[in-house]
């Protein structure tokens, strides 16, 4: 039995903030057996505070959850003390507990103060980002730390947040598609030559025939398409397609699709472009997958997100994320060296992978810029997080064992 399980409570109070996950976490680990969880929100923090009630969040437990309304005092210390000693009153007999890890600053201070007064000997707890452990204050002596064993799936971490991220018919990918292929294009890349070749091959006849200026065709539009030709790649390339994909020397046949692992025309025409990088990237994770207990890896997040004004965005800012306990490691891919893209695709993952996680969450980019130390320089004012890693064309060949020491350096900090 868990240590931790002797701080749990039976009325745990939590403040909730802009995200839901620490709140969750707080709640699945700190609350006995038929508790009530009473949650602080403002008006700011509505939304969350659904997603907690949900049957995505605490309600698929048959967790018990009131609500403390705040409306928009979330630093008015006046109304957090009353509203909050109010329910405090007339609460039945049991342990109380406050996790002030959510909310504002000014929330957790006053909420602190309103619980103290009332019930000097509440537990109070926070849930530490950087050393992901639950800390338990003690009144004049060290804090007292916790490892956190709780597991949550893609599924899970998503559905908390309330949002359709990924549309019904397109699913993130759960294994890499053709991973030896997307291993030897990765070869081509260490070519310049051969590079070069491919990516004049992409521009001219794979994106002249499957987009419409920066979006792919429809699914009908491509059917149209029977072959895509090769007579600008070089022959070292076409040998490389046609043992792979029993093409032949001078065209890819898009019947091939489906007898490849393909589920569309359209996939494989974005895997030839680009996608190819998080199959192989993908695969080096499943390769680690069980030494560093990592429980989902997956690839290819296509997602319906309501948040970026009218209509809706379909491709999510990172590419390849795989799930260790509760936290979210994020990985975005770029087959391009150009500083501004690459630092754009890092800013785009940082910030998702924040609100999905939390300050849990840790980021990647996989790029093939040959100096990956200078776009991290550069990005380190805009982002001050310090867990960030950036993997360039050096890294690749043993990419395994690079994203292997990422892991390691995160356990190094947690445990510090």
């Amino acid at each position: 039995m868990s240590k931790l399980n002797n701080h749990k409570v039976d009325h745990l109070f939590l403040l909730v903030g802009e995200n839901p996950l620490p709140n969750y976490v707080a709640a699945r680990t700190l609350l006995r057996e038929e508790g009530i969880v009473y949650l602080v929100f403002t008006n700011q923090t509505k939304n969350q505070k659904n997603c907690l009630l949900g049957v995505d969040g605490l309600g698929g437990y048959k967790i018990k959850c009131k609500e403390i309304d705040l409306a928009n005092y979330e630093s008015n210390s006046y109304h957090i003390r009353e509203r909050i000693q109010k329910q405090i009153k007339y609460l039945s007999p049991g342990s109380v507990g406050l996790n002030y890890t959510g909310g504002t600053k000014a929330m957790a201070v006053h909420a602190y103060k309103a619980v103290q007064e009332l019930k000097p000997d509440a537990v109070f707890s926070y849930l530490d980002p950087r050393r992901l452990k639950m800390c338990i204050d003690q009144q004049g002596n060290q804090t007292l730390e916790f490892d956190l064993h709780l597991e949550l799936s893609f599924e899970e971490m998503f559905k908390l947040h309330n949002r359709n991220y990924w549309l019904e018919n397109k699913p993130p990918e759960k294994e890499a598609i053709l991973p030896d292929i997307a291993a030897k294009i990765l070869g081509i890349y260490q070519d310049e030559i051969l590079a070069d070749n491919w990516k004049l091959w992409r521009k001219n006849q794979l994106r002249r025939l499957t987009k419409n200026g920066d979006y792919w065709k429809t699914e009908e539009e491509i059917q149209n398409i029977k072959s895509i030709p090769l007579q600008e790649l070089c022959q070292p390339i076409k040998d490389i397609l046609r043992q792979e994909l029993d093409t032949s020397t001078t065209e890819i046949r898009l019947d091939i699709t489906r007898r490849k692992g393909f589920k569309s025309l359209t996939q494989i025409c974005e895997w030839l472009d680009g996608t190819w990088l998080e199959s192989y990237v993908l695969k080096q994770v499943q390769n680690i997958k069980n030494e560093y207990d990592i429980k989902d890896c997956m690839m290819s997040f296509h997602i319906k997100d309501t948040n970026l004004g009218k209509g809706w965005r379909e491709r999510f800012e990172f590419d390849v994320a795989f799930i260790k306990g509760y936290q979210l490691f994020a990985i975005s891919c770029t087959t391009s060296k150009d500083h501004k893209l690459c630092k754009q695709k890092l800013f785009e993952a940082h910030l998702r992978a924040r609100q999905l996680g939390g300050d849990e969450a840790r980021v990647a980019l996989v790029c093939l810029s040959e100096q990956p130390g200078w776009i991290r320089d550069e990005v380190r004012f805009a982002i001050s997080d310090k867990k960030i890693k950036i993997f360039g064309s050096s890294d690749l060949t043993n990419l395994a064992d690079g994203i292997a020491d990422w892991i390691e350096s995160n356990n190094e900090e947690a445990n510090a």
